[in-house]
Parts: C-alpha cells; sequence; structure tokens
C-alpha cells in the first residue's frame, strides 16, 4: 500500500536525485542533467505554486519510492509527470502512483482534464498510464517527440 504527501522544500534533495537519474533523464523531453542551483529555485517555485501539485510517494516502510506532479495550464487542464526511483522500478507501482495521484486532483479541481505526453519507446509509462485509467487519444509531435497522447477526466 503506498501513502503519498504534498512535497515541501526538504524534498529539494530528493527531487533532484531522481530527476538526474539517467532513465529519468533520458524520457523526459529536456534531456540535459539538471544543475542544482536551478533546481532549488525551480523546485522552491512549484512547492509555492498554488497550480502545482507535487506528490511524494512512499512504500509500506516509509521509504520514497518516486512522485507525481500535476500542473494545471489553465482552468481546466493539467499536466502529469511521473518519476520512481530506480530501485522501485518494475515493480507495478507507476499503475497505483497514477490512480491515487490522478483520482486526488481530479477530486479537488472538478472539471479539469489530466493530460499525459510519453515518449513513443517509453512502453512501460504508457502501459502504466493505460492500466491507471487514462484513455489514450492519438500519437502526436509533442516537444519534438513523436509522443503519446493519454488523457483522464473525473
Amino acid at each position: 500500500m503506498l501513502t503519498f504527501r504534498k512535497a515541501t522544500l526538504a524534498d529539494t534533495k530528493v527531487y533532484f536525485d531522481w530527476a538526474n537519474d539517467s532513465s529519468v533523464r533520458e524520457q523526459s523531453y529536456n534531456t540535459n542533467t539538471i544543475d542544482f542551483e536551478s533546481h532549488k529555485k525551480w523546485f522552491e517555485s512549484k512547492v509555492e505554486d498554488d497550480s502545482c501539485m507535487l506528490l511524494l510517494f512512499q512504500n509500506e516502510e516509509k521509504l520514497n519510492i518516486g512522485q507525481i506532479r500535476i500542473q494545471k495550464e489553465n482552468e481546466n487542464q493539467a499536466l502529469i509527470g511521473i518519476s520512481i526511483e530506480a530501485e522501485h522500478r518494475g515493480k507495478g507501482l507507476a499503475k497505483e502512483m497514477l490512480l491515487l495521484a490522478s483520482d486526488f486532483f481530479l477530486e479537488n479541481n472538478i472539471g479539469y482534464l489530466i493530460n499525459a505526453y510519453i515518449k513513443e519507446q517509453n512502453i512501460s509509462s504508457k502501459q502504466a498510464f493505460e492500466k491507471a485509467g487514462f484513455e489514450f487519444k492519438n500519437i502526436i509531435n509533442y516537444e519534438n517527440c513523436s509522443s503519446f497522447h493519454f488523457t483522464k477526466k473525473g
């Protein structure tokens, strides 16, 4: 059973480490390594941003296993992103994380549509979004990459 909480400034370093994991960078639309000062400024702004939901997930042993970010883009659409710590990948946790986070967001933001964009080669993420109830829309060019577009609404 996974639990989650909103991220705090105390989580800056763990988010930094996750963001710079080589597999995470490879699947991100910006593949460049992130320097700590830039990350710290970005993270501080997101923790304070009411239009951004940063959720940190923990397993039964209270170990941090990953994060989901849901960023409101306008009055009725949001963008979701996920990353899981390397040692916890391949255990089917993404589906549960996506279900918990998207349901929590949609319950608290009535009428919103959550968009997910996944690079076409990232089959494991594609499958996790499908299992979490996201609906496949199409394959589009997103951030100059051929990508699956999924949505979920409340």
